[in-house]
């Protein structure tokens, strides 16, 4: 290992040992760390190792393994202690135990069988407190940066605190024997977390699998599908692009389906959106059933079968981020013989009541890691029992380890594993929804999140002198808890699409500390702002005065 590399390792642990330094709290380490010898050999040879005095390699191995663990060890206690006492080392108390502290993290780094790490996850969970009001108080559940201001939660999600620990307890259990964890516990876990999300969503535990992300769940899907040239895939024109990519792709060649495009001609009603679905997929039907006459006229047959009409249906859109009548939707497939397939990207932790055995949809799709707090590259694919048979994994063919107990089904234990990844992310829906509940529930968390977008919607469009998206006949009808709002620049500005996407970019994160995303949609600039428990009003003006500033800079460089 070179003098670099030690260095690197040396300033990783002055990272981990700075919150410490900042509040006045480096009696902590003290104890624990300057009592081991490795650690004062490590740091006299850290000293040399900077002067360039000392190129021995395994000196400089022996420095690199000693802080490697001494970082490990650092790290964990870290996201302990801002669990307990907030993630701003300069409002801990001096007054906290942190030899104590450190050596509750230590037992847990060295949890050996499940039933302490289930117990270990409980407690972190239990031990978090409802606020009594969300908003800025709320902000102490998550690990945001103090300076910045995040409205864009509809796009990365923000794992909270809590969760993360219950992820990292996990996690330090896997390592410790990764084979006995995948070979002997990684599938009953899987099945507990599907029986979880299952009974959050009404439906039977063995229609529901996890996939890396709602893209690669629709992909399954429209893959397994067997196409014709007289087939038609249905989408609305807001459909997120890699969802249309994957839609251009199965419809191109010969012998592939066609793509129709539903035009939203927001703002428009529920009721209106309905009128004109049901018209649409009509038509369609129509198209479908006259190209079967044809073709069997042209073999000399009295009938063919009609081609199938597969419909994309979002539940929420995501620019603009449009609430959808889409359960109304899935019964007009229903009507219409045609398949419904529910891109739900944004439902899970956004929307109540989603009790899909009644709603019934042919496939359905949902992230855990946006709006329901659950680790990234967590989400849920549902196939009701009659449609299992089609599907098979995105993984052919599938590995399947030998578990004990009763043998899943074919289709569940083709999504068992899906190649080497973290195993902790789906499993962390379960944290994720224990978390919920414990801070108010659903219903509570529902309530304030969309109340603020409305609120904080037309505070915005009232600094900016713009518009909010949504439907005069019912105003509310078409937010969930993002809301779209009108930015104040021309679309005659002479600067191109790609210089002001950029420009907004750097300037909100880099200037105003603030986010939320943007988009030009049909010829005018948007932004769309996701209202979470840890926003308030305050954020939502600070946005509309950064935006509002920004495209005046835009306007007077014309």
């Amino acid at each position: 290992m070179s003098a670099v590399k030690a260095f690197s390792s040396r300033y990783l642990t002055g990272i981990m040992l700075y919150p410490l330094l900042c509040s006045g709290s480096l009696s902590f380490p003290a104890s624990y760390i300057l009592t081991s010898p490795s650690t004062v050999i490590s740091v006299v040879c850290v000293i040399f190792t900077i002067t360039g005095r000392i190129e021995h390699p395994l000196v400089l191995n022996k420095l690199d393994q000693t802080l490697f663990n001494l970082n490990a060890k650092l790290a964990a206690y870290y996201v302990y202690v801002t669990n307990q006492y907030g993630p701003s080392p300069r409002k801990w108390s001096r007054k906290i135990n942190f030899n104590d502290n450190f050596q509750i993290v230590e037992k847990m780094s060295k949890l050996s069988t499940a039933e302490e790490v289930n117990t270990s996850i409980l407690h972190v969970l239990k031990t978090t407190s409802p606020p009594k009001t969300y908003g800025k108080e709320a902000r102490s559940f998550f690990m945001l940066d103090e300076e910045y201001t995040n409205l864009n939660h509809g796009s990365f999600g923000s794992v909270p605190l809590a969760v993360h620990e219950a992820g990292e307890i996990l996690s330090r259990y896997i390592e410790r024997n990764p084979d006995r964890y995948i070979r002997q516990e990684y599938n009953a876990q899987i099945d507990a977390a599907r029986a979880v999300v299952a009974d959050h969503i009404g439906v039977d535990r063995d229609t529901c699998v996890f996939v890396p992300g709602v893209s690669a769940g629709i992909a399954t899907v429209l893959r397994n599908f067997k196409w014709t040239s007289q087939d038609i895939i249905v989408s609305t024109d807001t459909i997120y692009d890699t969802i249309l990519s994957i839609i251009e792709e199965i419809c191109a060649g010969e012998n592939r389906p066609q793509h129709s495009t539903f035009a939203l001609n927001l703002p428009l009603s529920h009721s209106s959106i309905l009128d004109q679905f049901r018209l649409h997929l009509r038509l369609l039907n129509a198209q479908v059933h006259a190209t079967a006459g044809t073709s069997a006229a042209a073999r000399g047959a009295t009938t063919a079968p009609a081609g199938k009409i597969v419909v994309v249906i979002e539940s929420i859109t995501s620019s603009p981020g449009i609430l959808m009548p889409w359960k109304d939707m899935v019964k007009i497939c229903r009507a219409e013989e045609a398949w419904s397939v529910v891109d739900a990207a944004h439902s899970l932790g956004q929307e109540l009541n989603t009790d899909l055995k009644a709603l019934d949809p042919d496939f359905w799709v949902s992230n855990g890691a946006k709006w329901g707090y659950a680790k990234r590259g967590c989400a849920i694919l549902y196939v009701p029992f009659r449609n299992q048979d089609m599907i098979t994994s995105g993984v052919l063919p599938g590995l399947k380890y030998a578990s004990s107990g009763l043998s899943p089904t074919r289709f569940v234990q083709e999504f068992y594993w899906t190649g080497l990844i973290d195993p902790v992310p789906p499993i962390s829906i379960v944290f994720a929804i224990k978390f919920r509940q414990q801070i108010g529930g659903e219903v509570m968390i529902q309530k304030y999140c969309h109340e603020l977008a409305l609120q904080g919607g037309r505070r915005m469009a009232e600094i900016m002198n713009t518009t909010v998206l949504d439907c005069r006949e019912n105003p509310g009808e078409l937010i969930a808890n993002m809301v779209n709002v009108e930015l104040p620049l021309s679309s005659t500005t002479r600067k191109s699409f790609k210089e002001i996407y950029f420009l907004f970019s750097e300037q909100l994160l880099e200037t105003y500390k603030i986010y939320a995303t943007y988009f030009l949609w049909k010829d005018k600039w948007w932004t769309r702002v996701s209202a979470q428990i840890y926003n308030d009003i305050g954020d939502f003006e600070k946005l509309a005065n950064a935006f509002l500033e920004i495209c005046g800079k835009i306007t007077e460089s014309d």
